[in-house]
């Protein structure tokens, strides 16, 4: 007996298991999101505006407390020091967040989504620690102000 193998009577099928119908459509490529600039900006006024609202705070009260308690620092009641050191501790949150926002808005730079959000966002980021120094130095020079 030969057992060679007849040719079939079935016609292969030229489809496939992987090739799509002709009647579906195909498919759009995504559109990219700009989760990453809104996020950026989000986080960079986040940290502008908590890094100056901590040293308005210790600017304004600092003259008044060292005038009322003695001339140095030292000489405050023990929890205004340790409100003072807790507005400076808290510098570091808000210079991570706008860490995080430079990160996430050079991705949304790279990614071309949300271009003016993620420049704004850094920009903004970059200037943070600037406009909280110059808070600081502005409640300060009020506080000094007002006593005279």
């Amino acid at each position: 007996m030969n057992m060679q193998s007849a040719p079939s009577a079935v016609a292969p099928s030229s489809a496939g298991p992987f090739r799509p119908s002709p009647s579906v459509a195909p498919a759009e490529p995504p559109v990219p999101s700009t989760r990453a600039s809104s996020w950026a900006l989000a986080l960079a006024l986040a940290a502008a505006l908590g890094a100056a609202a901590a040293m308005a705070w210790v600017g304004a009260t600092v003259v008044p407390a060292e005038t009322a308690s003695g001339y140095y620092f030292s000489d405050t009641p023990v929890a205004y020091q340790r409100a003072v050191f807790a507005a400076f501790g808290s510098l570091l949150l808000w210079t991570v967040l706008g860490l995080t926002s430079i990160v996430l808005g050079i991705v949304g730079l790279t990614r071309r989504r949300g271009q003016v959000r993620a420049v704004v966002s850094i920009v903004l980021a970059v200037i943070a620690p600037v406009l909280a120094v110059l808070t600081l130095m502005g409640s300060m020079f009020i506080g000094v102000d007002g006593l005279a």
